[in-house]
């Protein structure tokens, strides 16, 4: 029986070693895989850390060409300004010019209608100037006439005009006096005779008086 409760002793003993055993060996299992899944996690961690490293670089990146690119649009949309203002700027000094042109338009209207005006009164002005000098034509041709005086007493303007004459005798012959209106002796001829002239030519002026004995022929010289 003491044999016998060696051998029990001895497989209670083997017993216990194999359960230490066994939950050493179940300990070192689940070390080995918590250790892994730990080692695992870390190395998941730092691939994402990397990562997000790497992200936030490209984030700078991106931020620094956005800035860029704000930067430009700002001064495209100055420049978009600026050519809006010279539109702007540029129409309104295009609409002051179409004023001008139909100011100047207008003017030109006035000026032509103007220019036809003066035109029809250098017509009738031209067509009064012929009037006119055929008036003084045929004044000159009066003037030119001879005129016979009888015998007697004419003043210069009154009864004749006062131009430059050729004085000679209707016929028979006489004296021949013109004075001034001062009272001046002028002429004092004898027309007509052997002891006379056969004309005198004389400036009958404004206000003269002649006197003739006999008739008188006073031509109109030049």
């Amino acid at each position: 029986m003491k044999g016998f409760g060696w051998i029990k002793k001895w497989q209670v003993w083997v017993g216990f070693v194999s359960v230490l055993v066994l939950m050493s060996l179940c300990v070192w299992i689940g070390y080995s895989s918590a250790r892994t899944e730990v080692d695992g996690v870390k190395k998941s961690y730092d691939e994402i850390l990397s990562a997000l490293e790497e992200k936030e670089s490209e984030l700078e990146g991106v931020k620094g060409e956005l800035s860029l690119k704000t930067k430009e649009l700002e001064d495209v949309t100055k420049k978009l300004g600026e050519k809006e203002e010279e539109v702007t700027q540029a129409s309104a000094v295009i609409e002051e010019a179409h004023e001008r042109a139909g100011e100047i338009d207008s003017l030109k209207k006035e000026a032509q209608a103007l220019d036809d005006k003066i035109k029809e009164k250098k017509t009738k002005i031209a067509d009064l100037d012929k009037d006119i000098k055929s008036k003084k034509g045929e004044i000159k041709k009066l003037d030119a006439a001879p005129v016979t005086l009888p015998s007697g007493t004419f003043i210069v303007g009154k009864d004749v005009k006062a131009l430059r004459y050729s004085a000679s005798a209707a016929g028979q012959s006489g004296n021949f006096v013109v004075y001034s209106s001062f009272g001046d002796l002028k002429v004092n001829q004898i027309l007509g005779s052997d002891y006379g002239v056969s004309e005198h030519i004389f400036f009958a002026d404004e206000g003269d008086i002649i006197e003739s004995t006999m008739p008188t022929i006073l031509t109109p010289v030049e």
